[in-house]
C-alpha cells in the first residue's frame, strides 16, 4: 500500500490523459480520473486527483510535464460584413 501525504489536482487535455495515467501508474502513484470540460474553448479534459508522497513530489511533477503537451489551436472567426 502506498502512503500518501498530499493530494494534487491536475487538469489534463483529453489527448494526454491516457499517457499521463500510465506514467503515474508506473510510479505506483494513485490516480483518480474525473471527466470535465474546459473553459474558453469548451474542450474535453480530465481532472486527475493524484495522491502524492512528499518524497516523490518533484518526480510526479516531472512526469506530468513530460506526458502533457502544450498545443496551439486556430479558430475560424466569421467576418461580419
Amino acid at each position: 500500500m502506498v502512503k500518501v501525504s498530499e493530494m494534487m489536482a491536475a487538469i489534463v487535455q483529453e489527448q494526454d490523459v491516457d499517457g499521463t495515467i500510465k506514467a503515474l501508474s508506473k510510479m505506483d502513484v494513485p490516480v483518480t480520473r474525473l471527466a470535465s470540460s474546459g473553459g474558453f474553448l469548451g474542450r474535453k479534459n480530465s481532472t486527475l486527483l493524484i495522491g502524492v508522497n512528499k518524497q516523490i513530489l518533484d518526480e510526479v511533477i516531472k512526469a506530468l510535464q513530460n506526458s502533457c503537451k502544450q498545443r496551439v489551436e486556430y479558430l475560424a472567426i466569421p467576418l461580419e460584413g
